[in-house]
């Protein structure tokens, strides 16, 4: 994968680390979304377990396996946020070398598809208890 076009002006360099590192940020971004969105998830179990502690109001005796699922959500933006700077360093030291084209798109692939298995799993959950009530 090197560069047919001859070498790139420090500019161009500088616009292509920039566009490294937004890249970067989105992915970041995107972990602590799917970590925060996951922490909510796993606390909404507690805040349920805790209602039904209080008094008469009905609520589902399970959780509906939010506490795993936010686990699991929590645990794949770690995952992102950690692959994501793996990433990061691989294409910028692909860019010193002068080496041009996509990097991999496994990181994406994974992740992709491990979410929604995540949500597939949770849709399916959601349903069955709809179907208790």
């Amino acid at each position: 994968m090197s560069d047919d076009v001859g070498p790139r002006s420090k500019e161009e360099t500088i616009r292509i680390h920039q566009a490294n590192e937004r890249t970067m940020l989105a992915w970041i971004r995107t972990g602590i979304a799917l970590m925060a969105f996951g922490f909510a998830i796993a606390r909404f179990a507690v805040f349920l377990r805790q209602l039904a502690a209080v008094g008469p109001v009905h609520a589902p005796a399970s959780s509906l396996g939010s506490k795993w699922f936010g686990a699991a959500l929590v645990a794949l933006g770690m995952l992102a946020n950690l692959l994501a700077t793996i990433r990061y360093a691989q294409v910028r030291r692909a860019i010193e070398r002068g080496d041009v084209g996509a990097p991999s798109a496994v990181l994406v692939y994974a992740l992709g598809i491990t979410a929604t298995l995540i949500g597939l799993a949770m849709t399916v959950l959601l349903v069955h208890a709809l179907g208790e009530e």
